[in-house]
């Protein structure tokens, strides 16, 4: 194993403890969170989510010398929904946000429905981005209303939904994992079951899982705009235009997420040159973080950090 630092049950809390700031742009006030020191790697969040998601789900990276920026992304939480209207605009309100910060230019990370804020970030402001890495992240067309169920939608994305989402996480938090991997992975059966219970006795990933329904549901009525927002977004490309992204690309993705498929980073793969296609073993769309190898795509993802700096310092 690496000699990386990976992050525990308590970087968790402190990344939902974390606070964030706002900060006026030219294109509007964004809301953000500042977290650590070094090179500067900007987060965007899955959907739905927020900064204190964006946190989350690269504290391992802040552990290993980065200074992480994550923006709340339009119509989540304290940013304004009309930010965010296309996946362009979303892409250029990144920009924004760094030139507001007085940032060059970042390692751009992208996670599910933040791919393509990034890709087009990337795509539209080349300058700006010195690398770039995707997991699991959008970037055929993905029409998600179409895809859930009407029980679904009830469930998981309504006030009422979301409230009991974090009863049933609070009090059966195994039937909520369980539920939750048969949703998003294609495991089979029993392997469902032996991942459940490995995570169940592991202290740092459930807290992970815990988080991740938090950073989803807490506060849902300041995040459902940005959901809404998102599904209208995403539901525009066949194929989002990537051809002028020119920084090295890792694109990452679980081999058995269900919820995205794995054509999406093929794609993005062939039409980006030079991009580097990494298959997360035994992962679902949250492989990266909950899969039994997560440590081992983790470290990867910072051992390819790690040589691109070696070769190419940050100026």
């Amino acid at each position: 194993m690496s000699d990386y630092l990976f992050a525990t049950a308590d970087d968790c809390r402190q990344c939902l403890a974390h606070r964030p700031t706002f900060v006026e742009t030219s294109v509007g006030v964004i809301e953000y969170a500042d977290r650590g020191e070094g090179p500067v790697l900007l987060s965007a969040h899955g959907s739905p989510g927020g900064y204190d998601q964006g946190l989350a789900m690269v504290e391992v990276f802040r552990k290993n010398g980065y200074r992480i920026i994550s923006p709340s992304r339009p119509g989540y939480l304290g940013t304004d929904a009309s930010l965010g209207e296309s996946v362009e605009a979303q892409g250029d309100a990144l920009a924004a946000l760094l030139e507001a910060l007085e940032i060059d230019s970042v390692v751009a990370m992208g996670t599910s429905g933040g791919g393509p804020p990034t890709y087009q970030f990337a795509e539209r402001h080349p300058d700006k981005v010195r690398a770039l890495i995707e997991i699991d992240s959008v970037s055929l067309k993905y029409d998600i209303a179409k895809d859930l169920s009407a029980i679904t939608k009830a469930i998981y994305l309504s006030n009422a939904g979301a409230w009991f989402i974090r009863f049933m996480m609070k009090h059966f938090p195994e039937s909520v994992i369980k539920q939750f991997l048969e949703t998003e992975s294609s495991l089979e059966h029993h392997e469902i079951g032996l991942r459940v219970k490995a995570i169940m006795r592991d202290d740092d990933r459930f807290a992970f899982i815990n988080t991740l329904f938090t950073t989803m549901y807490r506060d849902w009525p300041k995040r459902k705009l940005g959901f809404m927002t998102d599904m209208k977004a995403m539901n525009v490309h066949d194929r989002l235009p990537l051809s002028n992204i020119s920084c090295p690309s890792l694109i990452m993705h679980g081999e058995n997420d269900a919820d995205l498929p794995e054509t999406h980073s093929r794609y993005a793969c062939e039409a980006i040159r030079g991009a580097e296609f990494y298959s997360i073993r035994g992962g679902s769309h949250v492989g990266f973080w909950m899969a039994d190898s997560a440590h081992d795509a983790q470290a990867y993802a910072l051992d390819w950090l790690r040589q691109l700096e070696e070769r190419s310092p940050e100026p």
